[in-house]
């Protein structure tokens, strides 16, 4: 066929639009024995160029753009699900910049894709509440980037396929910051927690699995204008406190020990 006409084929699919050297090739549109269609552009027998793909209720699939009969380029699908996907593509696939939206409309993930996942820069918006923008790769974050928690604690810091995971600061809705390095999700290495309120200000050591152990330093909210120094090592933690009671002599658990005075500003140090 050269020209415009149609075509029957055994398998029962029907093409009526231009044809070029026997090959489908300028405008027409191809409906599939199930009832689906393809309507736009074709090349050398392909959809190529710019077209509509619609379901067999007539509602539309894909619309956008096309090479060798893959959606590629930019274009917006609408899926089985309701969930739209508008942005850029690739050999049938989401990749580039695009975002997608959940069927009532709000917006699910917006950034950078590869291969249909996730990859590069972006933000997700979590359906209970939580909110990431920042590096990903393959789907799970990545790299650098922030998570915003539905009671509003926020980490921003470093991750590793879907975890925290390296150096970062994590602050909790309370006041209380924990700076310093993260593994697997946990609190996992050397690190700081300030405490919002209450008399321990710092906590400086090393922690694992989200629980310290080790040495640590423990720094007092100063109360009044004497303090104490002493080391005790208890419980596997060296503490170093300024103690915020005003006695030559101490008690705290059943030891007993002499310490030395030394004035002191009110400011905590």
């Amino acid at each position: 066929p050269h020209g415009r006409g149609k075509k029957i084929y055994p398998e029962g699919d029907v093409y009526e639009g231009e044809w070029k050297n026997g090959l489908r090739h300028g405008q027409g549109t191809l409906k599939w024995k199930d009832g689906s269609a393809y309507e736009g552009e074709y090349k050398d027998g392909k959809a190529h160029g710019k077209g509509i793909t619609k379901y067999a209720d007539g509602r539309v699939k894909y619309d956008g753009e096309w090479k060798e009969d893959k959606a590629n380029g930019n274009g917006t699908c609408n899926f089985d699900d309701g969930c739209v996907y508008a942005g850029e593509w690739k050999d049938d696939k989401k990749h580039g910049q695009g975002n997608i939206k959940r069927p009532d409309g709000s917006v699910e993930y917006d950034g950078e894709w590869k291969d249909n996942l996730p990859d590069g820069n972006g933000t997700f918006n979590y359906k209970n509440g939580n909110v990431y923008t920042g590096e990903w790769r393959a789907n799970k974050q990545h790299g650098k980037g922030v998570m915003t928690y539905a009671n509003q604690d926020s980490y921003d810091g470093e991750w590793k396929e879907g975890f925290r995971d390296g150096t970062g600061t994590l602050k909790y809705h309370n006041g209380d910051v924990y700076v310093g390095e993260f593994g697997k999700g946990n609190m996992h290495g050397k690190g700081t927690y300030e405490y919002a309120t209450g008399d321990i200000l710092k906590s400086i050591g090393e922690w694992k699995e989200g629980k310290k152990v080790g040495l640590f330093d423990d720094i007092v909210r100063v109360r009044k204008q004497v303090y104490y120094d002493y080391d005790e090592v208890k419980s596997h933690a060296k503490v170093k406190r300024e103690a915020p009671w005003d006695e030559d002599t101490d008690t705290e658990e059943g030891t007993t020990r002499r310490s030395k005075r030394r004035n002191v500003s009110l400011s905590p140090p």
